[in-house]
């Protein structure tokens, strides 16, 4: 098995410099470990670009025109034998992607890699009808099920999925190692947290990320700590931001730092400088976020999502809280920065989980071993 297809099958763009993706960091590990390895992304044009090499291997990314039905992402053209049986193994993403079914109608393994815990359909009697028609097939047809969460797990059991097994999430830390210049934008953003308690949010601004709460939880905060600044890094729709900062007191307001991206490898700069980070999403599939606070140390409090119950072990190497109390919230960031030996201690635990269980070496050497299994 030395060429692997991993398809990210859900019909949405991506921006490589933006996000830590965690496809490209798998298959970046895969290079090191012998493999070549094609990963199929959604775009407006079908294009080819090398991205990785490693001795002789690479990683290529597939930029590929499909079409889009509601959530679901369909490439007909991809579906002929003569693209599909070159593989040795094939990647698929998402259970309820018809094309995580289409796969297994070809000569390779194909593998379940699924993120979700919740119903991802637009139309909520889809999932039903969906279940109904498909997961037998997709039990018996695919080699080999994992899931990115404990959550995601418990998700796909009930609907009657057998032998799967939590792989988790890896990060790519390469990433973060490239010596560049940092951006004046960045450097003027990295001087103010140096000298300012700060809490940071990193992410879309919509309400499944909670972003109205993430704003009332800082002004509760600044009822007790006056000097503390709320940095934001992230866009939403201009109207929702809007309502949401308006509701927010005009002197607190101005404690609000807004930037609507970083690149993501300018990001540790901003990370090894916030004195606590803050993911209240409704949902969350995983969030690269997580692991990336978490890797540079921040003391980190998240909503109970698929990430933070794979990676948080309460109140040691992070805080999970369970509901959204606004004080609740409030009293978990105020123990942060009152209480130097907790925040180190946080520190200490969140950076030593990510190194020891959450690389992507450690994650694609586990996926390697039960792949080996497959007959």
């Amino acid at each position: 098995m030395k060429r692997i297809l991993y398809v990210r099958n859900g019909p949405y763009k991506v921006n490589p410099n933006l996000y830590n993706l965690q496809e490209i960091g798998f298959c970046k590990e895969l290079c090191k470990l012998g493999y070549n390895c094609d990963i199929i992304y959604y775009s407006d044009e079908n294009k080819d670009e090398v991205i990785y090499e490693y001795n002789n291997y690479r990683v290529k990314l597939l930029w590929r025109k499909g079409i889009k039905i509601l959530r679901t992402g369909l490439y007909p053209r991809l579906l002929k034998k003569s693209f599909v049986n070159q593989y040795d193994l094939i990647i698929t993403t998402e259970y309820s992607q018809i094309m995580s079914l289409l796969w297994t109608l070809f000569n390779p393994p194909v593998v379940l890699y699924n993120g979700p815990y919740y119903n991802l359909f637009k139309v909520a009697c889809m999932e039903k009808l969906y279940d109904f028609l498909f997961v037998k097939l997709l039990n018996k047809r695919l080699s080999k099920i994992f899931v990115k969460s404990p959550l995601s797990k418990g998700y796909l059991e009930k609907k009657g999925f057998k032998k799967v097994e939590v792989l988790g999430v890896g990060l790519d830390t390469s990433v973060f190692d490239e010596i560049t210049e940092i951006p004046q934008n960045v450097g003027k953003l990295m001087e103010f947290m140096q000298n300012n308690e700060c809490i940071l949010y990193v992410g879309s601004l919509d309400k499944r990320k909670n972003f109205e709460f993430t704003l009332k939880v800082f002004e509760e905060v600044k009822k007790l700590r006056k000097d503390i600044q709320l940095i934001v890094v992230g866009k939403g729709k201009s109207n929702y931001v809007t309502s949401c900062l308006n509701k927010v007191d005009n002197e607190n307001r101005s404690s609000i730092v807004l930037m609507e991206k970083i690149d993501n490898r300018f990001l540790k700069h901003i990370y090894s400088n916030a004195t606590v980070f803050i993911l209240p999403s409704k949902q969350e599939i995983f969030g690269m976020v997580l692991l990336e606070a978490m890797y540079f140390g921040v003391p980190t409090i998240s909503s109970k999502n698929g990430g933070s119950t794979t990676l948080i072990r309460n109140k040691v190497n992070g805080i999970i809280e369970d509901d959204f109390s606004i004080n609740n919230w409030a009293q978990d960031i105020m123990e942060i920065l009152n209480n130097v030996a907790y925040k180190d201690s946080l520190r200490f635990d969140a950076k030593k989980t990510i190194n020891e269980n959450f690389t992507w070496k450690v994650v694609v050497n586990k996926f390697l071993k039960e792949v080996d299994k497959i007959k």
